[in-house]
């Protein structure tokens, strides 16, 4: 295991929100100085939650360090191209990190979902979806991940409790992040969605 690795397993992520929902807060869920980028995208589906970024929506190309993550002011984030996406430009926020980086819970809750499918119907992924507390009516699915620690029905706090590592997906699929960092982009996926569709007025 590289250094990097070893350095990513010991430490716990600041407790710095990224994006908020209905009176949530996303997390980040990596520690902070293994972040490559942060990047929002559109996902299609009927039942997602548009996210609002906290921080700041930046151009260029590189993100290394702190200080783009937690800078006055708050994060510093992408807004990707919809890549034949419709929907919300802030429904998915992907968190870049080398792979094999650990994964901690973005919210306090319980594992509610583990389940393992082929990304684009070729590309082996897990999918883990956590109820938040004090929110009955969302989800947090989260994708990407790969060594799942955390187990169905396991309480879980933001910051504190591993979920899992960041997926390798080189040569697997093209990675949108790769675009905004200096490597192959993998990251770790979150998304909010309702567990019910809301009734139109």
């Amino acid at each position: 295991m590289s250094a990097a690795r070893e350095l990513a397993t010991t430490h716990k992520p600041a407790q710095i929100p990224l994006a908020g929902v209905t009176g949530m807060q996303l997390m980040l869920p990596i520690f902070e100085q293994e972040v490559t980028a942060i990047g929002y995208h559109p996902v299609d589906g009927d039942n997602l939650m548009s996210l609002s970024p906290n921080g700041h929506r930046i151009n260029g190309s590189l993100i290394s360090s702190l200080g783009q993550v937690a800078p006055p002011g708050g994060p510093g984030y992408y807004v990707m191209d919809e890549g034949g996406k419709s929907g919300s430009p802030t429904a998915s926020i992907d968190v870049g990190a080398p792979a094999g980086t650990i994964v901690f819970s973005p919210v306090d809750g319980t594992i509610a979902g583990i389940r393992s499918y082929n990304l684009n119907g070729k590309c082996p992924d897990t999918e883990l979806k956590i109820l938040p507390n004090n929110q009955s009516n969302m989800v947090v699915v989260l994708t990407h991940l790969n060594y799942i620690q955390g187990t169905l029905g396991q309480p879980v706090r933001a910051g504190e409790t591993r979920l899992g590592a960041v997926r390798e997906l080189d040569g697997c699929i093209e990675q949108q992040l790769s675009r905004y960092t200096y490597d192959a982009g993998n990251h770790v996926s979150m998304q909010v969605e309702y567990l019910s569709k809301k009734s139109n007025p």
